[in-house]
């Protein structure tokens, strides 16, 4: 697992980067007695070599307890992600299943508007024709299935 392993490379990181942040820096006075701090010695006259103080110490509690909040803030991130992902894919699940429903509306609407003689099974395996009445009132229930489903 990464986690584990972020500890040792940020701390080595922060090892590295102090390295690279340390300049050499030099000291020297010009003919008037104005001392002078640079980076680069001057060509013309000698200067010292001045070693740069050492890095601030930390307290190992304050470091562990530092990489730890950013631990916690990653999987937090994580986890953020986790349920923005999951929220996406139950949103494109759900317009799927409309899109669906929209379709089988629109179908069973046309059947019923094209076949005026169309037949039908009863709940008891009879098969019979509806009246108009009957008929017009399974168009305006599909018609509304159309409505909700389809907009």
């Amino acid at each position: 697992m990464v986690i584990p392993h972020l500890r040792v490379y940020c701390l080595t990181l922060l090892c590295s980067l102090s390295f690279l942040a340390q300049a050499e820096i030099y000291k020297w006075t010009d003919e008037n007695g104005q001392v002078h701090y640079t980076q680069q010695p001057p060509a013309d006259r000698p200067a010292e070599h001045i070693a740069p103080p050492p890095p601030p110490a930390i307290a190992p509690e304050k470091a562990q307890q530092q990489l730890e909040e950013l631990i916690e803030s990653q999987e937090a991130e994580a986890a953020a992600e986790a349920e923005r992902q999951q929220a996406q894919q139950e949103a494109q699940a759900a317009e799927q299943i409309r899109e669906e429903n929209c379709q089988t509306a629109r179908n069973n609407l046309q059947q019923y508007q094209d076949n005026p003689g169309r037949r039908v099974m009863n709940a008891d395996g009879e098969v019979t024709r509806p009246t108009e009445e009957e008929r017009q009132a399974k168009i305006t229930e599909f018609q509304q299935q159309v409505d909700e489903f389809c907009n």
